[in-house]
């Protein structure tokens, strides 16, 4: 029978495909049909899905307090059912002020429900496999990408309004079921992570962790250590880069290049199949290789995808941008939670990764209002792709400063 984990990782897979192609990967077609309907900016419409993102980043530490205490199964539930009665309630947001209430909410939802919660409980059930498991199960991300095409369809077909009622019904029907398969920690069940042979017999009231034989990190010695604030910053760096072109992409080549709306949405697609290689790959090297080099090398990836998104005009040099920066996105995601679990352990990891989610966010927060900002000032998205390309390269000497911390003081006087 499969390790139990596995289980996780395809319940992974398809909450990630769910919500992406739900919204993640269609906000920019929403952007220029809610932009239309409305005569709302770019600028801001697109701050609100960066506002949103801010608050679910200020609330992470919270959301990750949660993780560590309660179920992850009821927090997944509460989630969906979030995330898609503000999908429902979309439509009838017709100011912006009520616009800007409903997308908070589909973001707490999306958020509970979503990469903080799926990783965190990806990470408890493996350890020599980890990276492995989040490439596999961060291939949603991919599976998004593709099943967006059939939410930018039903955009063009029947419109932003009917979409958004039947997505938000489609997250809670096949949402909800999806949570069943959550589980907390394999020692809570008779099992070790990866699936190895659990120990004969433990202590009596021992931790659930007592005989996993890693060092456990408590949330105030992860935060002095310096790779703690290198990985958190060097992360939400790359995500500048993948929400500028998340956001943007498609009225950049629909409004910029004079594509089809079904066109740019396909290059979008394009984006996220090529991310499924880099995942599956990524995680397969980065369970053998040095991850923060890893990391490294990707973010120069993303910086020359960018720069040549900047410039190109024609199709061949913009399908090699997409590609590269795919690739370089998927190879790089499942590293970015691998390391934390493997520099600080799984006890308090919840807590730690919303930690350091506070900083992460500061990339899908500024890099879609960036964007947006410098298309409504200077008419075209040149500059922005080019300026993030060229942060997003330096960012790259984060990772290539962030070390494995030295076991900390209270276990080395106890011996531990």
């Amino acid at each position: 029978m499969p390790f139990y984990g596995w289980w996780i990782v395809l319940s992974s897979v398809l909450f990630h495909g769910l919500s992406g192609a739900a919204f993640g990967f269609t906000f920019g077609q929403y952007l220029l049909s809610i932009e239309e309907h409305f005569g709302w900016s770019k600028f801001a419409i697109s701050t609100t899905y960066s506002g949103s993102l801010l608050v679910a980043g200020v609330l992470s530490p919270l959301h990750g307090w949660l993780l560590d205490r309660f179920s992850p199964r009821s927090i997944m539930q509460a989630g969906t059912v979030c995330f898609g009665l503000g999908f429902i309630a979309l439509p009838f947001a017709d100011t912006f002020i009520a616009f800007l209430a409903v997308i908070m909410v589909m973001s707490l939802g999306a958020n509970l429900s979503g990469w903080l919660t799926l990783t965190t409980v990806t990470t408890r059930w493996f350890r020599r496999k980890r990276a492995l498991a989040l490439g596999l199960s961060s291939t949603g991300i991919g599976l998004a990408g593709v099943l967006s095409t059939i939410v930018a369809w039903s955009l063009v077909l029947h419109g932003w309004e009917s979409t958004a009622i039947g997505s938000g019904i489609a997250v809670i029907v096949i949402g909800l079921p999806l949570c069943q398969l959550m589980r907390g920690y394999p020692e809570q069940h008779g099992m070790l992570p990866d699936g190895a042979p659990p120990p004969a017999r433990s202590a009596a009231g021992a931790s659930p962790l007592a005989d996993s034989g890693e060092i456990n990190f408590t949330v105030r010695e992860a935060l002095r250590d310096r790779a703690f604030w290198y990985v958190s910053l060097g992360h939400g760096v790359a995500l500048l880069a993948v929400f500028a072109v998340l956001v943007h992409l498609v009225p950049h080549l629909v409004e910029g290049l004079g594509w089809s709306k079904t066109s740019a949405q396909t290059m979008l697609t394009l984006v996220t199949v090529t991310s499924i290689v880099g995942q599956v790959g990524g995680g397969y090297i980065g369970d053998r290789y040095n991850k923060a080099r890893l990391a490294a090398f990707c973010m120069l990836m993303h910086a020359v995808a960018l720069v040549t998104l900047a410039y190109a005009s024609s199709v061949p040099v913009i399908v090699f941008a997409a590609l590269l920066h795919g690739l370089a996105w998927g190879t790089r995601g499942p590293l970015m939670m691998a390391i934390r679990a493997d520099f600080y352990g799984r006890r308090y990891f919840g807590q730690i990764a919303g930690y350091s989610n506070v900083l992460v966010m500061f990339g899908p927060l500024i890099g879609p209002s960036f964007a947006g900002w410098m298309s409504d000032t200077y008419g075209d998205y040149t500059g922005a792709f080019l300026a993030v390309g060229v942060v997003v390269g330096a960012g790259s000497l984060l990772f290539l400063g962030s070390r494995r911390p030295p076991v900390p003081a209270r276990l080395r006087a106890s011996g531990a």
